[in-house]
């Protein structure tokens, strides 16, 4: 468990902007990598409520750019059943490790 790094965070305020009907503080956030192959996918964290015990709502905001590397990177903001922040997932096409956040 770990805190939202500056990238994450400036990723993550931009799909905020896109589903507009949603509010959320990240500030203090907490999140887990998720194991994706070092694409950068998390799972945001919750005290009082177990990662087993969640399930995935819908999703709220979806972009796409082009990683330093030219390759296109599909980003995701989920929230669960109960409107909390799912995850964040984060796909790249030819499965390769994130190099830059910064280029959407």
């Amino acid at each position: 468990m770990r805190n939202l790094k500056e990238k994450e965070e400036k990723l993550i305020q931009k799909l905020l902007s896109i589903a507009s009907e949603y509010s959320f503080n990240i500030e203090d956030q907490l999140v887990e990598e998720m194991n994706d192959g070092e694409m950068g996918s998390l799972y945001f964290v919750y005290k009082n409520a177990p990662k087993e015990q969640r399930t995935m709502g819908k999703e709220i905001g979806r972009i796409e750019f082009k990683d330093s590397d030219d390759v296109v990177v599909s980003a995701t903001l989920n929230i669960d059943s109960e409107n909390r922040l799912f995850e964040l997932d984060i796909w790249k096409t030819d499965f390769s490790p994130l190099k830059d956040y910064l280029s959407f």
